[in-house]
This record gives C-alpha cells, structure tokens and sequence, in this order.
C-alpha cells in the first residue's frame, strides 16, 4: 500500500510508540536471523537492540553523540527484523502496515544515520554518495549524460509507447548493472515488447537516499519523479532494481493507477505466454539469491524461479536460507558504498552458494549482482554471478 512521502519521512520522537512497542515485548525474534548480528554477534545493532537505545535517546538518557559509526551504518535494511517480528504480523498491520506504523530495525537506522547528519559527521564515502545523487542521480560521481550516450547506442527509437524500462541509480554507471540491464534490453526486444527508457531525465527513485538516511533527498526525488512519469504520460513501469520496485509501490501514491512490475515478472508472463522461444541450453548448476527487497519486501520469490527452471539445462539449486529466510547480500543501507569493518555479508552468501557446489549465483538486482561478484572476487572460487536476463539471454 503506498503512503503519502510525508508519512515516510519521521523523526525519532514520532516513531516512540514503535519503540514502546518493542522495548515492551523484549521477544529477540528479530536477533535470530540478522544479518548484521551474525557477522558481529552485536545486539546493539539488531532491531531490539536499535529500539532499546533509541528508547534510551527518548528518555534523555543518551544523546546524539552516544550514537556511533557502527550503531547507524551497520544495518542493511534486509528486512529480516521486519517480517518476523510477532508486533508486524496481524492482518491489519499486514495490510495497512507502513514505514510510521511498522516496528523496524531499518527505519531506526535510517534515524540514526539522520542523527549523525545532523552532526556534520557523515562517513565521507556515504556523503559522496549523497552529494553524486543530488548532483547527477547516481551514487558514484559519474555525469548523468553518460546514460542519455548509452541509451543512444541501444537503438530503441521512440514507439510512442506508455510502457517505460526504468532503470535506476545503478546504470550505466557500474560495469555489471549495465550489463544486466543491457541483457533486461536484449530480452524484451526479443518478446517484441515496446518501451521506451527515459534517459538522464530519469533520476534516483529516493531509494538510495531514504536507505542513507536523507530523507529531505528522498522527498526530492519522490516529487521530482512523479512530476517526470506524469508528463511523460506513463502508464507502466518495468524496474530493473527491487529497491526501485519497493519505492514506487511504497511511497509512490500518485502511482497507485500505475501497472508497476519487476522486470522477472515480466520474463514470467512472457514465457508463460509462449512469447519467448528458448532454444540453447544452459548447462549450469545455479542457485538463485532473493533480493530482500524482491522478497522479504515484496512477495516475489517464485516468477525468478519459474524463469530459471524454464531456461534448458539449468539445474537450480537451492542455498540453505532462501526465499524469507535469505541471507542479505550486503549492498542495502549504505553498504554498497561503506564498508563497516568485520561485516563482510557477500562473503557469506557467497559461502552458502558454495555449499551447493553451484557454477553460477544467479541474481535479480543490480546491486546483488555488484556485492556478490565482489564476494567471490574475494574468495578466489570459480564461480559466476549473472542477472537472471543474461542466463535467459544465453538460451534465446
């Protein structure tokens, strides 16, 4: 259900009945399976652990200052703490549950790191970001015409179509995102589906600045956004990125008349449909990663996994934590751009898929596909990590 971006963006004093809410049921649920408490056997930095110091700060017992680097950029905002606390699973929550109403470890973080802003005292490489994403609508200081030039060079003209490929921050600025979205491009061409891409037009979706805690950017490129979809008369969007895809259903009213879809959905209709014709085999043993915010967030786990059995050869696999369970692959929060010392969670995925004796990881994010090639960069194993459209790309 999207909220209005005003109920998005809080403070701290307005999400206290969250953070009662928390301290009073003291259950520990969402310690079991944090990814960040895994790495650093920590609770502060857990969602329990989050509530009680924030229940600390509301109480005049701690101040800002108290509030360090670790405790405010260690969280990813996977979700985990989220979808299984006991307070968010009554229906009425489910249903109409939003980032104000919601017990959340992510959304204390996204506080915290407000709080540090407010100090002047932003790691450097997440104000980098921050400024990279007001200046050029991506993260990494690179001219935003560089996506007007590659979106040039994939020849799509314009077929006056109301159906738009969105791509996000992401790309063409990384190397392995543009990749992905370059195969995202290839596959749908070869459906005969219409789109047009809306170039440097198209800025950040507030996904990375509200993950960043700026939520000032994040209502920015919210207005910013809706006013570019609605002059451009858009009446659908295939995202490229989850987080994208989360934005526009959550915080996006205005989309609400909108035909909203992850590309992997897409990629399932259209072979459910007969309308891409696979005719190579793949011979792979894969296992497929769950995004957090395709998952845990969104309830997509299953059309990623149809288009992969449906791909000749491939022998999916399965890592032990899939579907709700899924290990983070790191790259939320501000963990695509600050590394926090002893949280290495793409080497850990990377670790789970190892167990399967897998040849390829198997992503639908571009920022999963960054994390976890990094991770196994890391570890020297041979393995792959490839988007689900360059997989299905192969086998057209």
């Amino acid at each position: 259900m999207a909220i209005k971006k005003e109920d998005a963006i809080l403070s701290i004093e307005e999400f206290e009945p969250q953070v009662w809410s928390c301290v009073n049921c003291y259950c520990g649920l969402c310690i079991e399976e944090c990814p960040v408490f895994t790495e650093t056997k920590k609770e502060a930095v857990t969602g329990r652990g989050m509530a009680l110091i924030a229940h600390a700060f509301l109480n005049g017992e701690l101040d800002a200052s108290d509030i360090n680097e670790d405790l405010a950029y260690s969280c990813t905002g996977c979700g985990w703490c989220e979808y299984t606390c006991a307070l968010n699973t009554p229906v009425f929550i489910q249903k109409t549950g939003t980032r104000r109403t919601r017990v959340s470890g992510a959304t204390l973080a996204e506080m915290f790191r407000m709080m540090k802003a407010e100090q002047g005292k932003v790691p450097k490489a997440v104000s980098d970001a921050l400024g990279s994403l007001l200046k050029s609508g991506n993260p990494y200081r690179k001219p935003k015409k560089g996506k007007d030039r590659w979106v040039a060079g994939l020849n799509l003209g314009d077929s006056g179509t109301d159906t738009i490929l969105y791509l996000g921050a992401t790309i063409p600025f990384e190397d392995r995102a543009t990749e992905m979205a370059e195969a995202v491009v290839d596959v749908l061409k070869a459906a005969d589906i219409q789109f047009n891409i809306l170039g440097s037009a198209e800025m950040d979706s507030g996904a990375f600045a509200m993950m960043m805690g700026e939520d000032g950017l994040f209502e920015e490129m919210v207005e910013r956004t809706e006013k570019l979809i609605n002059e451009k008369g858009v009446k659908t969007i295939i995202c490229v990125s989850p987080h994208d895809y989360d934005a526009f259903r959550a915080y996006y009213p205005a989309f609400e008349g909108l035909e909203i879809k992850h590309y992997t959905q897409v990629f399932d209709e259209l072979l459910a449909a007969g309308k891409l014709k696979l005719s190579k085999s793949v011979d792979k043993k894969i296992v497929y990663h769950d995004p957090c915010y395709l998952g845990r967030k969104n309830d997509i786990y299953e059309e990623p996994r149809n288009v992969l059995k449906s791909i000749p050869g491939v022998e999916l696999l399965e890592m032990e934590k899939n579907r709700e369970h899924a290990y983070c692959c790191g790259g939320g929060g501000t963990g695509l751009v600050h590394e926090i010392e002893n949280i290495r969670m793409n080497q850990t995925r990377v670790e789970h898929a190892k167990e399967q004796d897998a040849d390829c990881i198997a992503v639908a994010c571009p920022i999963c596909i960054q994390m976890l090639d990094d991770g196994v960069k890391s570890k020297n194993y041979k393995m792959e990590v490839k988007d689900i459209a360059q997989l299905l790309k192969e086998a057209i």
